[in-house]
């Protein structure tokens, strides 16, 4: 995991796996990251694998920023993650995928 700043938002890019093994630490990134910005990015393009674990992080986070008063957004990357996505529910053009900086390839910038 990698954690670093573009202009408000802090990224967390994952690599690997986000299973019931992963799931703690990545929180723990997601925390840390947190108090230091006013958008949160979880970028998931090196992430090889996603399972129901790492869904309900993302749940989890999405209903954090509604109530704590921030933006969270996703890059999902493979399209083995986007499908889990697609599963779940959330679409292409979902909010929840619109807002990572320009910076990142497949982010919008909405």
């Amino acid at each position: 995991m990698d954690t670093r700043r573009i202009g408000d938002a802090a990224v967390v890019s994952v690599g690997g796996d986000i299973d019931l093994t992963t799931f703690a630490a990545v929180q723990s990134a997601l925390d840390a990251a947190r108090g230091q910005c006013t958008v949160l990015v979880l970028d998931l393009r090196a992430a090889g694998f996603m399972d129901t674990s790492g869904l309900r992080l993302v749940i989890s986070q999405q209903q954090r920023a509604e109530a704590d008063d921030y933006r969270f957004v996703v890059v999902p990357g493979s399209d083995r993650i986007r499908r889990l996505f697609e599963i779940a529910g959330f679409r292409k053009g979902h909010p929840l995928f619109a807002g990572a900086p320009t910076e990142l390839d497949g982010g919008d910038g909405a």
